[in-house]
């Protein structure tokens, strides 16, 4: 799997970023050019995810990730209220607290080598948790081996994409492989259905004390995003499954995403010091020296933080590529046309490595999403929540998290990189990861 991101950019230098072939049967697309991945992406209709997207739906279901037509739009727009920016800044407590605690489980290394992806990955599920199903775990709830399990899902369900045989049940049932595979998505799903039935059983409660029925008008409790589930199931006569389907697909997004961009930013705040030392110096001219929690307005000012991710997300964003296959003609800029049926794969990692818009590509420099430099760049050339109708539903969330997690290191913590990034490769599945894991040094600010 490493070997497939130099093989794309040898094809996509050579024709263009513009690349026609059959890949398992099917005719394919590939593109990295940010004009054509503008089409295919504000299409309203052309909204159907790739065939290899299928192997992840034992897990997530048919939910807002996988869906598509009447029922996507459906849990779209149901959804979206659940992210409106009034409602996020009341995540801001839980977001400082959890955070908090991943300063002090990177503090208790006592300056050893870590891996953060891990002690920041339990971290974002508590807060995807408590802030989007309402439902605090507890220390030994299996958080851990929920994060394990997403990760060997992930994995393996890139490789039933490329291995025929795995593609079947019935051979699946019979391996090894197969076995691990299916009881890891038991485990997710019996966490999951575990903080479906936790916020239920309050739900229930809450409703009875009318507890939930304000509105942000007037100045009462709004809706945590699972509550916004249970209730459309009682007025559409929602599933269990289709309930939980949802829940899988949130609890996945809402935490391994995110932690794993962190994780390329630590990297790159400990082998750029002047970097680390500008971002933290804007961390001391909001707080000083104070150890209280980022505010609404505290995250307005950290500007020089927010180009410091914007660049992390640009070389390293978590979804590294993503699928369409198509349901209508599609006439390129170039007046090419590609036929209904044919698969659109658009390779983000190496579209935010275009020269073209974003000169000696490899280098890490914030400096370059400054409004001066990038007036003039391609709207779609930088796309890490992808764009257009099926764009992420939880950025703004995603990216207050982030921020929030990097000032409450930033503020207290120092970062040495242990691992490289000039010495990495990457493996292209459902989320970017690293071909070995990533570790840091953390010591104390002060």
């Amino acid at each position: 799997m490493t070997d497939l991101l130099p093989w794309m950019k040898e094809k996509m230098d050579k024709y263009g970023g513009l690349v026609a072939l059959y890949t398992m049967g099917q005719p394919t697309v590939i593109t990295t050019k940010p004009e054509y991945v503008e089409v295919i992406l504000t299409s309203t209709k052309n909204i159907d995810k790739g065939p290899e997207y299928k192997f992840i739906s034992e897990w997530l279901g048919d939910g807002l990730l996988l869906s598509t037509g009447d029922k996507w739009k459906q849990r779209r727009k149901m959804l979206t209220p659940s992210f409106h920016f009034k409602i996020l800044e009341n995540n801001h407590d839980c977001m400082n607290k959890n955070w908090k605690k991943v300063v002090k489980t990177f503090l208790d290394a006592k300056g050893a080598p870590v891996e953060p992806l891990q002690i920041m990955g339990r971290g974002a599920l508590d807060i995807i948790c408590e802030t989007a199903m309402g439902t605090i775990l507890d220390k030994d709830d299996g958080g851990e081996e929920y994060v394990a399990n997403v990760k060997r899902t992930t994995a393996n369900s890139v490789q039933r994409a490329l291995r025929p045989l795995y593609r079947s049940m019935t051979v699946l049932r019979l391996t090894p492989f197969g076995r691990q595979y299916l009881k890891d998505i038991d485990n997710l799903h019996n966490f999951t259905e575990k903080v479906i039935n936790q916020r239920k059983s309050a739900y229930l409660e809450e409703k009875q004390l009318q507890a939930d029925e304000y509105s942000e008008s007037d100045g009462k409790k709004p809706q945590v995003f699972l509550d916004s589930i249970l209730e459309l199931a009682q007025q559409a006569g929602l599933t269990n499954d289709d309930i939980r389907e949802e829940v899988d697909t949130f609890m996945f997004a809402g935490h391994d995403t995110t932690s794993t961009a962190l994780q390329f930013v630590l990297l790159r705040l400990g082998e750029n010091p002047e970097v680390q030392e500008k971002a933290y110096q804007e961390q001391l001219d909001i707080f000083g020296y104070s150890d209280r929690d980022v505010t609404k307005e505290d995250l307005n000012k950290m500007h020089y933080l927010d180009l410091v991710l914007k660049e992390c997300l640009r070389l390293h964003p978590p979804a590294p590529q993503i699928a369409r296959v198509l349901r209508e003609d599609v006439t390129l800029p170039n007046n090419m046309i590609i036929p209904s049926g044919t698969k659109v794969l658009m390779n983000f990692f190496l579209m935010h490595r275009d020269p073209e818009n974003f000169p000696n590509p490899e280098k890490f420099d914030p400096e370059r999403f400054t409004h001066e430099m990038s007036k003039n760049r391609h709207p779609y050339s930088y796309t890490p929540f992808s764009a257009g109708p099926r764009n992420c539903i939880g950025q703004k969330f995603a990216l207050m998290e982030m921020k929030i997690g990097l000032s409450t290191i930033l503020r207290f913590c120092k970062i040495r990189a242990v691992t490289r990034s000039k010495d990495l490769k990457y493996r292209l599945e459902i989320i970017l990861k690293p071909s070995t894991p990533i570790l840091v040094e953390v010591t104390p600010r002060n």
